[in-house]
């Protein structure tokens, strides 16, 4: 049976497509830095939150911290982050740039500005303000528990 899509539900297939898309352009050109995406992604945010834990991080970045330590480890090895423990309580680690990692989180910024110079190129800026005003309403939306709207609705 042939059911025609709403164009709501096309308009969130196209989005959840592009993202997956817009990941895998992100991945091949951050491994001309030697890094894959994801990496890439923990050095600019840990670049703004130097001296996170692990906890920290992984919640600023929306994924489960086991998933973060993995990164983190290859990163550690890499030579661009290490572990520190905390002054206050030594059951915790923070995670630092090492000299290295912050000189290549430098550059991440300007790689980043590439890309979405790339990308939207030939996006209009009126065009980019509604598409980001409709994906900041998209994002508010899901971070929402589902409980709080049964609540309202009472």
């Amino acid at each position: 049976m042939d059911r025609k899509r709403s164009f709501r539900r096309e308009f969130l297939s196209t989005l959840i497509e592009t993202s997956r898309h817009l990941r895998h352009f992100v991945d091949q050109r951050a491994q001309a830095m030697g890094l894959t995406g994801a990496q890439l992604r923990v050095l600019a945010r840990l670049s703004r939150r130097e001296g996170a834990t692990q906890a920290e991080l992984a919640a600023d970045m929306e994924v489960r911290p086991i998933s973060l330590s993995s990164l983190i480890d290859k990163l550690t090895r890499q030579g661009l982050v290490e572990r520190r423990g905390d002054a206050r309580d030594r059951r915790i680690n923070r995670i630092h740039l090492t000299a290295a990692g912050r000189a290549l989180a430098l550059k991440i910024d300007g790689f980043r500005e590439a890309i979405a110079g790339e990308v939207l190129a030939k996006v209009d800026d009126a065009t980019l303000r509604q598409a980001h005003d409709v994906l900041g309403l998209l994002r508010q939306r899901l971070r929402v528990p589902q409980d709080s709207g049964k609540e309202a609705a009472e």
